[in-house]
């Protein structure tokens, strides 16, 4: 399986920086801040790195929480974060915004993976795989199943 991206779920003060996004994939959707990992990068600077690129904050404190998986094809690194400092920029990938756990749950403006995972990811002690199936390939169409599966992926990501 081929795990090649980040995503973190940056929280404060009962929101979550959210991202919608300018670009395919989910072009004028929600989505948490992430990206790609470099070669020779690990997941955990990647995600600080991608988070500093997009949004202007650097993070204090990362949480890894574990992987999103689509089809057990590809996935992505989960993190969430609370403690950073810096003021937001603007961002070439699209438009931030400070969401409540409310509204991204109920909007149908946000990726069909985080409403589906975040609560998972706020209350598991361990990392774990979020295993996502969709109708299509890879991550495309409907979420058909979802669930969690025991990982041995450790914290030393």
């Amino acid at each position: 399986m081929s795990i090649k991206y980040v995503h973190c779920f940056i929280y404060k003060d009962n929101q979550f920086l959210m991202l919608r996004r300018n670009n395919p994939p989910f072009k004028n959707m929600w989505n948490c801040v992430g990206g790609k990992i470099m070669l020779d990068e690990t997941p955990r600077d990647a995600v600080i790195r991608e988070v500093k690129e997009e949004t202007g904050l650097t993070l204090q404190s990362v949480h890894f929480k574990g992987i999103a998986t689509w089809n057990q094809a590809g996935g992505m690194y989960i993190f969430l974060a609370e403690q950073f400092i810096g003021d937001l920029i603007e961002c070439n990938e699209g438009t931030l915004d400070w969401k409540s756990k409310e509204w991204i749950m109920q909007s149908p403006d946000v990726v069909s993976s985080i409403p589906t995972i975040l609560e998972d990811v706020l209350t598991m002690d361990v990392p774990v795989e979020f295993a996502l199936f969709y109708t299509g390939v890879e991550y495309e169409g409907d979420i058909w199943e979802y669930v969690i599966l025991k990982a041995e992926l450790g914290d030393n990501i």
